[in-house]
C-alpha cells in the first residue's frame, strides 16, 4: 500500500510540474500530421507520403481517450482521414495510368478487333485518370482544413 501511494503521488508530482506532458502528445500529433501538409506542398512522392500518414497515424493513436480535448482528437483523426483518403486516390490514379498505358500500347499493335476493344478500354481508363486527378487536390484541402481545426481547438 505504501508503494502505491509514493507511486500515486510520483504521477501527481509529475503532473504538476509537467502540466503540457498531456498537451505534447496532442503536440506530436499535430506535428506530424503538419510534417504531412508541407510534404504535400513541397511535392513529396507518394512513398514519402505513405511514410508519413504511418508516422502520423502513430502519433494520433497515442492520444489518450481520458485526457486532452475531444475537439482535438475529432479533428486531428478527420485531417488524417482525409490524407489518407488523398493517397488512396493517388494510389488509385497511378493504377488507372498504369492500365491506360497498357490498353494503349495494346490497341497500337494488336489486330483490328484487339485494337478498336483496347483503345476502348484505354479512353475509359484515361477518363478515370482525370476524375481522380481532379478529386485529388479536394481531399488535401479538407486534410489541410481539418488541420487547422485542430490547431484552433489547441488555441494555436
Amino acid at each position: 500500500m505504501g508503494h502505491l501511494c509514493r507511486v500515486a503521488i510520483s504521477v501527481l508530482a509529475v503532473m504538476v510540474l509537467f502540466p503540457h506532458w498531456a498537451a505534447s502528445e496532442e503536440n506530436d500529433a499535430l506535428q506530424a500530421l503538419e510534417r504531412v501538409r508541407v510534404g504535400l506542398v513541397e511535392g513529396i512522392s507518394y512513398r514519402e507520403l505513405g511514410g508519413l500518414l504511418d508516422e502520423a497515424q502513430v502519433q494520433i493513436n497515442t492520444l489518450r481517450k481520458d485526457e486532452g480535448s475531444d475537439c482535438f482528437r475529432a479533428a486531428a483523426n478527420q485531417s488524417y482521414y482525409w490524407y489518407d483518403l488523398g493517397r488512396k486516390t493517388w494510389e488509385t490514379m497511378t493504377e488507372n495510368t498504369e492500365q491506360r498505358d497498357k490498353y494503349f500500347r495494346q490497341a497500337e499493335y494488336g489486330e483490328h478487333r484487339m485494337k478498336t476493344i483496347n483503345m476502348t478500354m484505354a479512353e475509359n481508363y484515361d477518363k478515370l485518370v482525370k476524375h481522380t486527378q481532379d478529386a485529388l487536390p479536394t481531399k488535401w484541402e479538407y486534410g489541410n482544413a481539418a488541420l487547422e481545426s485542430a490547431r484552433s481547438c489547441l488555441g494555436q
